[in-house]
């Protein structure tokens, strides 16, 4: 699942962030297109927990499955950001769903971030639970958070320790399903929601990898 991405600015675990500014990949494919369907192709893997018709799923990037709505990255309203040049993205076969994963490499800088952003807000208050699938056991990704900005006034931004929802830093793929209550509970506004995910890290090596896959959110 090939992605788009730009270069933004944050603050290692800050409350606020300032404006992403543009993507300068502004002329590669889309980041979510349908890859096929896995009842026909082998090579398209349906997922941990795979969609069924009639349930309600969010596509927003980071995801090739099964899906009732979507909000496609396309480089114009919506896009994926890496900040400061912290991580590089790369296609991977190593995945859980679909026909790719994304491969994050950490720069070897005291930290790490990348996000979906869109520009303008949306509201998210009819999901539940944000749904992402990770890998590493390089210790570049020991501490890990999944973050959620919101516009209020400034952009800000509502960060969680993903270790306290299953993953380990071992080598395995850890499924996590986050309740969007834990956001709000930080504060988070759904009804102005301009960030529905970003992953952030602390220092690492260079070259020290995380796997992504399997990003969603259900009504459940």
């Amino acid at each position: 699942m090939k992605k788009l991405a730009g270069y933004a600015v944050l603050a290692l675990l800050a409350a606020c962030r300032p404006d992403p500014g543009l993507s300068d990949y502004e002329n590669q494919g889309p980041t979510n297109p349908g890859t096929g369907d896995p009842d026909t192709d082998p090579d398209v893997l349906p997922g941990p927990f795979p969609y069924q018709t009639g349930q309600r799923r969010l596509g927003v990037g980071f995801y090739e499955g099964g899906r009732s709505d979507d909000i496609a990255v396309d480089n114009t309203t919506t896009h994926v950001y890496l900040y400061e040049g912290t991580v590089t993205l790369e296609p991977s076969s190593t995945r859980v769903e679909g026909k790719s994963a994304d491969l994050l490499v950490h720069a070897g800088k005291a930290w790490l971030g990348l996000g979906v952003h869109w520009n303008t807000t949306r509201n998210l208050s009819a999901w539940k639970t944000l749904h992402v699938s990770l890998r590493s056991s390089d210790p570049g990704f020991s501490a890990v958070k999944v973050g959620m900005n919101y516009l209020d006034g400034t952009d800000k931004s509502v960060q969680l320790d993903v270790e306290k929802y299953g993953y380990r830093n071992d080598g395995e793929w850890h499924h996590l399903a986050i309740p969007l209550a834990d956001f709000t509970a930080g504060g988070l506004k759904l009804n102005v929601v301009s960030s529905p995910f970003a992953l952030i890290a602390g220092g690492g090596a260079p070259a020290d990898k995380l796997l992504l896959d399997n990003l969603y959110f259900t009504a459940e």
